[in-house]
């Protein structure tokens, strides 16, 4: 059987769809007869926490784990509040940031390249150069964002000459936050000769959609695969409709996912028909900004809104499955 090693910052109890991916590719890789190994932060912080996510976890697997510092942890002596927010990847607008927020910004974006999980980089080279080696392992798998990991799997491969396969689940500098980050055109610069080496340099490059493809093929003249997220069995769960008429978004609604047209044109439809009125509710399942909170009750929906926060994963499927409609917003960019 081959051996795998995959390197990742988010891993069980970590929540949210980061984390999806590679727990479900690490389930299912030995049937096609290869062993995964997981390396992931020993003293991670992740914003969001699933523990229900842990079950999934195959208990043969080997896990190794190496001590990480985290500057999210010293940005919360300056704001816990800010800190945890952002760490979420909810940005306020630039007219509703604090002072702190917005140094906490520019600190992120220029001296934290390509993120803040930077300095997991060199012990992680040094710890992993001599696991693979003794282990016999011939190839590895990065995954970002964080997209720092993807030069672990660089700098490997240039120490010790191991394949090297970079998985994308985001972009890297086109990604929809990354010009909140107030960067210098110096920092511009570095994110995209980083963003240049590490594709130059792996073996092999995926992608989650074929809109990231395309951007990654204009940058580096190379084949670049797409693999996109899917789905296991969710037959058990709850598949009965919502008595009332359901709109649901479920995922992270951050400020630049503001649909203030659609908000307009569901108050319109309440002013209208009593039958609306009496029926519609609009849940929010995950983390939403602030910024499109204020846009909805603007539009005087408030007592419409179901806001519950992030729940676990078979939860947020459960109220995929009994909602009347579903709702996908993306932040409006090329």
């Amino acid at each position: 059987m081959k051996k795998v090693l995959i390197i990742t910052y988010y891993w069980p109890p970590a929540g949210g769809p980061g984390v999806q991916r590679w727990l479900k590719f690490v389930k299912y890789l030995p049937e096609f007869n290869i062993e995964p190994i997981v390396y992931t932060p020993e003293n991670p912080s992740y914003p969001i926490l699933d523990e229900s996510l842990v079950s999934e976890v195959p208990e043969n697997l080997t896990i190794l784990k190496h001590a990480i510092k985290e500057p999210y942890r010293f940005a919360g002596l300056l704001s816990k509040k800010d800190s945890n927010r952002i760490s979420k990847g909810i940005i306020y607008r630039p007219k509703s940031q604090s002072f702190v927020e917005k140094l906490l910004l520019y600190i992120r974006g220029n001296f934290f390249i390509p993120d803040a999980r930077k300095n997991w980089v060199k012990p992680s080279v040094k710890f992993l150069s001599q696991y693979i080696s003794q282990n016999k392992i011939d190839t590895i798998i990065t995954t970002g964002p964080p997209h720092s990991l993807h030069l672990i799997g660089m700098q490997l491969k240039q120490q010790i000459g191991v394949r090297w396969l970079a998985d994308f689940r985001d972009p890297w500098t086109t990604i929809g936050y990354h010009k909140q980050l107030k960067l210098s055109k110096r920092s511009v610069a570095k994110h995209k000769q980083l963003e240049h080496d590490v594709l130059q340099n792996a073996d092999e490059i995926i992608a989650t959609s074929y809109t990231t493809s395309k951007e990654f093929k204009n940058i580096v003249n190379k084949t670049i695969m797409t693999i996109t997220n899917g789905f296991d069995d969710s037959t058990k769960l709850v598949k009965k409709l919502d008595e009332r008429f359901t709109c649901s978004h479920i995922g992270s609604l951050l400020s630049e996912r503001n649909p203030k047209l659609l908000w307009k044109a569901f108050q319109e439809l309440i002013n209208e028909n009593e039958d609306f009125k009496n029926n519609f509710q609009l849940n929010l399942i995950g983390v939403v900004s602030d910024d499109v909170l204020n846009s909805i009750y603007e539009n005087d929906l408030k007592s419409h809104v179901n806001s519950v926060g992030y729940v676990s994963h078979k939860e947020a499927i459960n109220y995929q499955n009994r909602s009347q409609v579903l709702l996908l917003v993306e932040v409006d960019s090329e």
